[in-house]
């Protein structure tokens, strides 16, 4: 029988037994990458503590954090500094833990101040949960959430917003993880900030701990990132930012307001969605100061400077003013205890506080 000359030479015994071993290690390796991933995710999602407002309700004395300091709920008038009124009943205090003296006093005040949570333990602590709340019948339905933790100078203080009670079976939810003492990740699900739908249920939302220790709203923006925990300058000197104001004011007035907060300032989040930046003037701190106000869902811009001695406020704003939604942000405007901030008929209004 004559063999077939177009029919292809068989392999090699080698290279079959090659081509085996090839794909066993590529199946193995695949296997492997597959565990790794794995790993990886559940590790990713997995948080180191969990806390929500089913658990029973709690109220902590006193947390002391890893580093030695602590925190504590104290009353009464408050002599060595100039805090807001509310912090007279009762407040939240960070102390030193070789001292016990004050550090500082962060904004946790009202007339119910509660430390609810500390993990792991209230002796040597990673972080806390406190919450504020007027207790009136008239605020039963919703408190002021903060969390307590470690960053770069010592324990930090944020607020993560005003929390209304919602519908049942969908509790407010708590997550945090931690990289050594320090805070890494946080989401906080189920949050109702008062936002409703057109049927007037609450809406609820998703607050992110970033990198700056803050927390914001999922709908946050992400290119005002960049501008949390900065000076109010570096919004005023965004072109892109900064256009819808420019183009109502005459370069001269813009330039006052830069002036205004040309020194020292800080900014922070209020209630997820605003970045609230506040400073004074270089060299005339504090008689003249300023304040910009970002929202970040809108990119809306909102600026205003004071000088009391001289009977001064101005304001402009990118859009009109609603007294719902930016009343959130109001009482975060640094006036010195000068002003008391308000708006009525769809206006910006500052009325000077009486001496004492």
């Amino acid at each position: 029988m004559e063999s077939n000359k177009n029919q292809a030479p068989l392999p090699k015994l080698s290279s079959c037994i090659y081509l085996v071993n090839l794909r066993r290690i590529n199946f193995a390796l695949l296997i492997f990458i597959g565990v790794v991933f794995s790993v990886q995710a559940q590790s990713v999602s997995k948080p180191d503590f969990i806390w929500d407002e089913s658990q029973s309700y709690k109220i902590i004395d006193k947390v002391r954090f890893t580093n030695g300091d602590f925190i504590q709920v104290a009353e009464g008038k408050v002599t060595d500094q100039v805090v807001k009124e509310e912090c007279e009943y009762k407040r939240l205090e960070v102390r030193s833990g070789s001292s016990g003296s004050l550090l500082y006093i962060p904004g946790a005040c009202d007339s119910l101040v509660h430390i609810q949570a500390a993990y792991p333990d209230a002796k040597n602590a990673k972080m806390a949960i406190v919450s504020t709340n007027c207790g009136g019948t008239i605020c039963n339905n919703w408190s002021d959430h903060f969390v307590v933790f470690l960053g770069d100078t010592g324990v930090r203080v944020v607020r993560v917003g005003t929390s209304f009670t919602g519908p049942k079976n969908k509790i407010t939810k708590y997550e945090f993880s931690f990289d050594g003492p320090r805070l890494s990740r946080s989401t906080v699900t189920n949050f109702y900030d008062g936002s409703e739908n057109s049927l007037g249920d609450l809406i609820p939302s998703t607050r992110v701990f970033i990198r700056q220790g803050q927390y914001i709203d999922r709908k946050f923006d992400k290119k005002y990132f960049k501008y949390v925990g900065e000076h109010p300058d570096d919004v005023l000197g965004d072109s892109e930012v900064r256009a819808n104001i420019v183009a109502k004011l005459k370069p001269e007035r813009f330039r006052a307001f830069r002036a205004a907060m040309s020194g020292p300032g800080s900014s922070f989040i209020v209630n997820g969605r605003f970045l609230v930046m506040n400073a004074c003037m270089k060299s005339n701190c504090p008689y003249e100061f300023g304040a910009v106000v970002v929202d970040g869902f809108t990119g809306a811009l909102h600026i205003m400077r004071f000088n009391p001695d001289e009977n001064l406020m101005d304001y402009v704003s990118s859009r009109p003013f609603d007294p719902d939604l930016d009343a959130t942000w109001l009482d975060e405007i640094d006036t010195q205890q000068k002003y008391r901030l308000s708006i009525e008929n769809g206006r910006f209004k500052a009325s000077k506080n009486q001496k004492k």
